[in-house]
């Protein structure tokens, strides 16, 4: 699915830069043969303009230095006298190559008028004509026409040279963009592509988890209608497994509506140390039974209030206090504690039981991961801890745990104030 859609998204960026890149080049393109056209006819004016200037200062014209301007210009020059064709343009055969169209239209010009046209000769061939009426020294004759001619074959291979310059930058720019298309196309699904997974290990492991209940309530309820005499027995364990089937669907809810970025927090003004005093003396009767005694660890300066969901933390200190509970061994301390970060405040739940080593101390947040001790632990399904550090990100705080000093692990809490 993943390499389907990056291949779309690659093959789609291609295109839409092909297209923006063609137009890009097309337009280079159209400039830059205009420029060549216009620089061919300003040369041509400007040889045109040489015999004229030549003429302005003689009466004749060696056929000599005709040749070499017409070397120089790279053009051919026609010239003629009251109507009549100058020996040169019989030898260099510009007489042959004008059309009676080509002659009307410099006939039409006035003394001391240009025009830059073209036109094709009697073999077909395209020229480029710059013509000039000459005003004559005697105002009884006619204006003396100059023309001067160029090929445009020479001009035609430039143009193809520079439509072959541009289909090749065009070709080479679009496969340089499809290579970063897909680079680019890679580098923005990675994350879809994780979440992809992520999700797919999502509901892999909790498929596994819902299993194992639910096999035993099945297992259970048969075995309750065929042995009365253990009926009440095999109903409890099957009400347990249903108790324990519906923690972990609440738990599955609570971060498929994170997920979902759908839920609330319904925030109200706490004073730190009344709400940890209060967790302390709600937790501290239950973790005496299971052998461990809560201990508090409060400032002696009161703290500034803070703006929480009372409950979503409540929630939050049950899933530490219970981590600490079933991974501390009996007779060993639970330790409550907070202090000051700034203008906020840290919690902190320290246990005294194997600790959290390095590796593991960001993938116990993740979802379904746990701790080597309880691995095989029913009452553990890896979403408590990954829970928590949502509740912390929904308050703008952060949860993180290290190792205590004299062994065992520390969950540190901590919140901002003003939120």
């Amino acid at each position: 699915m993943m390499r389907s859609l990056r291949l779309r998204l690659t093959g789609l960026y291609a295109l839409l830069s092909a297209l923006v890149l063609a137009a890009a080049l097309m337009t280079g393109a159209l400039l830059e043969a205009r420029d060549l056209r216009q620089a061919g006819d300003e040369s041509l004016l400007d040889a045109a303009a040489a015999v004229a200037d030549r003429l302005a200062g003689a009466t004749t014209l060696a056929d000599s230095w005709l040749a070499e301007q017409e070397q120089a210009y790279e053009c051919l020059y026609y010239l003629e006298g009251n109507g009549v064709p100058l020996e040169h343009t019989e030898k260099n055969g510009s007489a042959a190559l004008l059309t009676g169209e080509a002659l009307d239209r410099c006939a039409a010009l006035g003394a001391g008028q240009s025009a830059v046209f073209g036109f094709e000769a009697a073999d077909g061939e395209v020229w480029r004509c710059a013509a000039l009426a000459l005003a004559p020294a005697n105002l009884r004759h006619g204006p003396r026409l100059l023309l001067a001619l160029r090929s445009t074959a020479p001009l035609n291979a430039q143009l193809a040279g520079l439509g072959a310059k541009y289909a090749l930058l065009w070709a080479g720019g679009t496969a340089l963009l499809a290579a970063a298309g897909a680079l680019l196309a890679h580098i923005a699904l990675r994350p879809t592509a994780a979440a992809l997974r992520q999700q797919n290990e999502f509901v892999a492991a909790a498929s596994h988890e819902l299993r194992a209940p639910l096999t035993v309530i099945k297992s259970s309820l048969q075995a309750a209608a065929s042995e009365p005499d253990r009926r009440d027995k095999l109903l409890g364990i099957a009400g347990a497994e249903v108790a324990r089937l519906q923690r972990l669907t609440e738990e599955l809810l609570f971060l498929a509506g994170q997920d979902a970025h759908i839920l609330r927090l319904c925030p109200e003004e706490l004073e730190p140390d009344t709400f940890l005093l209060e967790v302390w003396e709600a937790w501290r009767a239950p973790l005496r039974q299971s052998g461990h005694e809560l201990t508090l660890e409060l400032p002696d300066e009161p703290f500034s209030p803070i703006r929480a969901d009372k409950a979503r933390l409540e929630q939050l200190f049950t899933i530490l206090l219970h981590n600490a509970m079933e991974y501390t061994p009996p007779g060993t301390a639970i330790e409550l504690a907070a202090g000051r970060k700034g203008a906020g405040v840290i919690f902190s739940v320290r246990d005294h039981g194997p600790g959290v080593p390095e590796k593991d101390r960001q993938r116990i947040f993740r979802r379904f991961a746990r701790g080597e001790e309880c691995r095989t632990g029913k009452e553990h399904f890896g979403l408590g801890l990954s829970i928590a550090r949502q509740i912390a990100a929904l308050h703008g705080g952060r949860l993180w745990v290290e190792d205590a000093p004299g062994g065992g692990a520390v969950f540190f809490l901590q919140l901002p104030a003003g939120r």
